[in-house]
């Protein structure tokens, strides 16, 4: 089965350089005829073989052991080339389909397509198992008129690095729509993956309270890698200039536990499987950052629509 591989080679590099064609042909002839179950006429194998012999002429051991097992490794590479032909699909499928080459379970992975890893998510693997329902907006902090064309609803974790990294599209397409967009946050808090994301997130409903909300979930992303504490929660807060007495009352007593909990729940049943996840118009679903023009494609296409 040398011929095979010697078909794929040569017909890559039959496409820059004429030289190898004629190689290429001689290759195909010698597959067609092997997977037909006839001897190769050509001698095209038996030329491969000779050269790779000669290859191996001051290495005897190893010549000895090629030329004793060459069938049974000429298998092998087909083997290895398949499997590395069908990974490499299988890649190229989940990063069309999900934007990174592991499909849902293993958005964190390093992706040839995404070396940036700017596609990836924080993965999350769900236990639920009931219907799936596209989220509300329930009664969480929201950007824009609610009767705006477009809705975007956004799950995200405090905690997580690719929420961050998706923030200054949200903010350029909110700038870039504004009036024409109505944007929701919603908490989907990873506290297993990210120790205390659900704390950051009941924090922020704290800062709700005192109409500060935007200025703390912008500070949480700032400052992500350094918040590690409640103190820390509470220091933020002191910068922008809450009410100590009442936000710390707030955040210890974990007043808003329940209101997080809610929002992670509907994420669940909205099949998330990963953060960021934003969901437009309830008809299209994007999970990972993604860029500014990635989102105004599909902005555009729904207030298109709204027309």
């Amino acid at each position: 089965m040398i011929c095979l591989i010697a078909l794929v080679v040569f017909g890559i590099l039959g496409i820059f350089s004429a030289s190898y064609r004629k190689l290429a042909g001689e290759a195909f002839d010698c597959v067609f005829r092997r997977l037909t179950l006839r001897k190769c006429e050509t001698g095209f194998d038996t030329k491969l073989k000779s050269q790779i012999m000669g290859r191996l002429a001051n290495h005897q051991r190893a010549a000895r052991f090629v030329y004793k097992n060459f069938e049974l490794l000429s298998w092998v590479f087909v083997i290895l080339m398949v499997a590395s032909f069908a990974y490499s699909a299988y890649s190229v499928y989940n990063y069309a389909q999900y934007g990174n080459c592991y499909g849902k379970s293993y958005g964190e992975g390093f992706c040839i397509f995404d070396p940036a890893g700017n596609s990836g998510f924080s993965t999350f693997r769900s236990n639920y198992s009931g219907d799936i329902v596209w989220p509300g907006i329930d009664d969480d902090p929201s950007i824009g008129p609610e009767n705006a064309a477009v809705t975007i609803i956004e799950f995200g974790c405090f905690r997580c690095q690719y929420t961050k990294k998706a923030e200054p599209a949200v903010k350029e397409l909110l700038k870039a729509y504004n009036g024409s967009v109505f944007y929701v946050y919603r908490d989907f808090p990873l506290t297993a993956r990210h120790a205390e994301a659900d704390l950051h997130a009941e924090a922020a409903d704290c800062a709700l309270e005192q109409d500060r909300y935007w200025a703390y979930h912008d500070l949480l992303f700032e400052h992500q890698e350094m918040l590690n504490h409640t103190e820390d929660l509470k220091k933020l807060a002191e910068g922008i200039n809450l009410e100590m007495s009442q936000f710390n009352a707030c955040l210890e007593s974990r007043k808003y536990k329940d209101e997080v909990q809610k929002d992670f729940e509907d994420g669940l049943k909205a099949d998330i499987y990963g953060t960021p996840t934003f969901f437009i118009n309830n008809r299209t679903k994007i999970v990972g950052p993604k860029s500014f023009s990635d989102f105004k494609k599909i902005i555009d296409a729904e207030l298109a629509r709204a027309k």
